[in-house]
């Protein structure tokens, strides 16, 4: 039973190439019987020719024969093979007049000017004769010779091998113009379902465009059909899912901010003593983290419902995004004594992007290296424009991130150290999804001979 194929181009060439290769040894098979049909009807007629040769010499002379054979009789059989030829003559009643004794009397009937073929062995090799009667023309009593040529059989098996040889060389080239063929055929029929995969591998992660099935070769739009099916229905559930979290995150923002406000009210109280107010700082600092944490889910819900979204981009200048980030983090870098600055700001860089997701993008990456940088440190930011993109460079001399954990952090939720409190795991998350947004490529990367990280952030988008 043969086993199941998963690759079309192999259920084709099965199907196509199998019966050819079938037809092409039936083939081979008749023509094997053929050839052996046609090289024993050569090597007749080669018999024939000599035995009429031969009984043409013979005449009746006073009471005796007399024959001359010449060498036309037996030069009919020269070839490189070899071949030994005998041959006698007998008068009517069996007695030999020339030729070979090993060549026995033919005992069954012949009638003159008749015929007859049959394998014999003569000196221990098998050959094929011919018995020939002829009338003497110069009696007038009826008399009458029989003539016997015997040839090995080596021409006959090498005229029939070569022919088969010939004709297994013509099927041999037949299959592999087939072979050929049907290469180029695949090649040609299966491209666009090659294409139609080199686009889908082409796609974005997540991405919930729909295929155009418009140019689709018509065995293909079922499945695309099929697909597009599934990418709506996908669509709505991961639509329904994000708003669910963007409803609970803003509810939850809402929850805290109430909280949050009754914790001020409760600490302007002049009888809290010095513990009760290091609990209501201590729950409200939990709350300033968890309310950042859901800013944070509301911003990556926001990004996963308009990634599908085609708007028109709005052209933001990246140097105004990045001077007022800095700005608003500067005192968080001044509360841990770092030096957050910029190294080169290009002006002139202008994204093709919308001005919250940059805010956003840069903010998470400061705020990133802020959070993660031991007490006093370097915070610094580069922009510049490159030939065909944008470069946006943040570097600082922290820790740093292991080369074995930068694929990792990108993960949601995913904290290299689980004990710093204030981390949640979605910062460089945020960063990926806006930079997949924005196709943009971000690389993280350390300093050649210093502790820190670098990450770098390439817009390939041509800049404005």
């Amino acid at each position: 039973m043969l086993p199941q194929l998963k690759s079309l181009k192999s259920r084709l060439a099965l199907w196509v190439f199998l019966p050819t290769l079938l037809i092409s040894a039936i083939d081979l098979v008749v023509t094997y019987k053929s050839t052996d049909s046609i090289a024993t009807l050569v090597q007749e007629q080669l018999l024939k020719g000599s035995a009429k040769i031969i009984s043409e010499q013979l005449v009746s002379s006073d009471g005796g024969y007399e024959i001359s054979i010449p060498p036309a009789a037996f030069e009919l059989f020269a070839s490189k093979y070899q071949d030994r030829v005998f041959y006698s003559v007998r008068s009517k009643d069996g007695r030999l007049i020339a030729g070979d004794e090993e060549l026995a009397s033919y005992r069954a009937g012949l009638q003159i000017e008749q015929e007859k073929y049959f394998l014999a062995k003569v000196r221990g090799e098998q050959v094929r004769v011919i018995v020939y009667a002829h009338a003497l023309p110069s009696t007038s009593n009826n008399d009458f010779a029989i003539t016997q040529v015997a040839q090995t059989l080596r021409s006959h098996d090498a005229f029939r091998e070569d022919l088969f040889l010939l004709t297994m060389r013509e099927h041999l080239i037949l299959l592999s113009l087939v072979l050929l063929g049907l290469i180029i055929a695949f090649r040609w029929t299966l491209s666009p379902l090659i294409v139609f995969g080199e686009k889908l591998l082409k796609r974005q992660p997540g991405s919930l465009e729909k295929l155009d099935e418009d140019n689709a070769p018509d065995e293909l739009r079922p499945v695309i059909f099929a697909m597009n099916d599934y990418v709506a229905r996908l669509d709505k559930t991961l639509t329904s899912y994000e708003q669910f979290v963007a409803n609970t995150a803003h509810q939850l923002r809402t929850s805290f901010a109430i909280v949050t406000s009754q914790i001020n009210f409760g600490n302007r109280n002049s009888q809290l003593d010095q513990s009760q107010k290091d609990i209501f700082n201590a729950i409200q600092k939990t709350i300033v983290q968890g309310t950042k944490v859901i800013n944070q889910l509301l911003v990556l819900a926001s990004i996963e419902q308009n990634r599908h979204i085609k708007t028109q981009k709005t052209v933001t200048q990246f140097s105004d995004v990045i001077q007022a980030a800095i700005e608003e983090l500067a005192p968080l870098a001044q509360q841990k004594n770092i030096d957050l600055g910029i190294d080169t700001l290009d002006e002139n860089c202008a994204i093709n992007a919308p001005r919250y997701l940059l805010r956003e993008l840069i903010s998470n990456l400061i705020d990133n290296a802020i959070q993660h940088m031991p007490l006093a440190g370097i915070v610094t930011v580069s922009l510049r424009k490159l030939e065909h993109a944008v470069l946006l460079v943040v570097s600082d001399n922290g820790p740093g991130i292991p080369a074995t954990e930068r694929n990792k952090v990108f993960e949601r939720f995913y904290r290299l150290n689980e004990d710093k409190p204030n981390s949640s795991g979605l910062g460089l998350s945020i960063v990926k999804e806006i930079c997949d947004m924005l196709n943009a490529s971000i690389t993280l990367s350390s300093p050649e001979h210093e502790t820190g990280l670098i990450v770098s952030i390439e817009f390939r988008d041509k800049p404005v």
